[in-house]
């Protein structure tokens, strides 16, 4: 009996998608069927205009994502309700450039990405926080 209990607690509390992860989930056929993405320019181009609308922080992050995973982050559909890694990495590291985290921010970049992509992807991560509930 104990075991389908904790099975039970495991989907409570897989449904809870993340507002980022959702907002992706949504974006990601379009940013998939896209071209491949200078991530330095894309971001030199966003900085330049800081009124862009939220989905284009979203999409470069996840394009930008897949040029340097060599392939692109794995999301479920719209209404699936678990999350995969690459979404719990993705939605740890919204939330820790929301709070400010810089901590744990450098050690989630570290820990998937080459070292010269860690300010960019931090600095889409940050942008893309603070507009996820726009996208």
């Amino acid at each position: 009996m104990q075991a389908i209990a904790d099975t039970q607690a495991f989907r409570q509390l897989t449904t809870d998608i993340p507002l980022c992860v959702a907002a992706l989930r949504r974006l990601a056929p379009r940013c998939q069927a896209a071209a491949r993405l200078d991530l330095f320019r894309a971001c030199a181009m966003l900085s330049a205009q800081p009124d862009i609308a939220a989905a284009a922080y979203a999409e470069a992050l996840l394009r930008g994502l897949a040029v340097l995973f060599g392939r692109p982050p794995v999301l479920h559909q719209p209404a699936a309700p678990e999350l995969s890694f690459d979404e719990r990495w993705i939605a740890s590291l919204v939330a820790a450039a929301l709070r400010g985290d810089d901590s744990s921010l450098r050690f989630l970049l570290a820990s998937r990405l080459p070292r010269h992509a860690w300010r960019q992807i931090g600095w889409l991560a940050g942008q893309f926080a603070l507009r996820q509930d726009r996208v």
